[in-house]
């Protein structure tokens, strides 16, 4: 399939983690389309089609499309599938996504999509890719106990997310959801004195004098997050920038006794 003139490339370099099996669970490009000033006849609409080419996985002479037809009433954003794409980039060990961009109808209704300019850094295509690794063997075991049902220990329980169900979903673009998990379970004193379950190496001492009947007070120690790890996410800010920010402290990797 020859390019056409009115095709715009657009390329995205993708890492994968350093995970080698990957699986895309799901994968969006955002493209926004600008409405400029245009005299609509009473009654018409803009409507334009977008089509979003992509190299067939198993030969590069070959590109597969993804089309949407799209009636404007005013400028957004819009969303197009590349799972297929960012799968296929995945398996043959790629990270450059090369795609093609166009647009029918857009120059005839003075809709101009936006691609790279520097005036409007805030609506710049992205992609946003939703993964999992394919083999949980390949998992490495954290240290800490993970809440199973059999103990009533300090450990880890998963606990899963959904910006759904709390409102959040009109401003936070992705994830729609996360395990951030919590912790929960008793801190006897045995336990909280070993130093790779208490939460710092002081907690570990202070509760080896509990053991030992050596603390005149009556300090109890509870279950908290020992460990926690950063998550990226992607949301709208108040004037309807897009913003991605590495948010600190959100998901509990371990827990402890302090």
């Amino acid at each position: 399939d020859d390019l056409a003139s009115s095709r715009v490339r657009l390329y995205f370099f993708i890492s994968n983690e350093g995970n080698q099996n990957l699986f895309v669970v799901q994968a969006s490009l955002w493209l926004y389309l600008k409405l400029l000033p245009y005299v609509l006849e009473k009654g018409s609409r803009r409507k334009v089609r977008v089509k979003v080419y992509f190299q067939d996985p198993d030969t590069s002479n070959k590109w597969n499309v993804v089309e949407k037809k799209v009636d404007l009433k005013r400028s957004g954003w819009h969303t197009f599938p590349m799972t297929e794409a960012i799968q296929a980039l995945f398996e043959r060990g790629e990270r450059r996504l090369n795609l093609d961009v166009q647009c029918e109808g857009c120059e005839e209704y003075s809709v101009l999509p936006i691609y790279v300019d520097p005036g409007e850094e805030s609506h710049r295509p992205f992609l946003v890719v939703q993964a999992r690794l394919s083999d949980n063997k390949h998992r490495i075991r954290k240290r800490g106990l993970e809440c199973d049902g059999r103990t009533n220990l300090c450990c880890r329980q998963q606990f899963y997310i959904d910006f759904r169900l709390i409102g959040w979903n009109d401003w936070i673009i992705a994830p729609s959801g996360y395990y951030g998990n919590y912790c929960e379970g008793s801190c006897p004193a045995y336990l909280a004195g070993v130093p790779g379950s208490a939460s710092s190496f002081h907690t570990a001492v202070v509760n080896q004098y509990r053991m030992r009947g050596l603390n005149p007070g009556t300090v109890n120690s509870c279950c908290i997050p020992t460990k926690l790890s950063t998550m990226s996410m992607l949301y709208f800010d108040d004037e309807y920038n897009i913003v991605k920010r590495d948010v600190p402290n959100m998901i509990v990797e371990e827990c402890g006794c302090a």
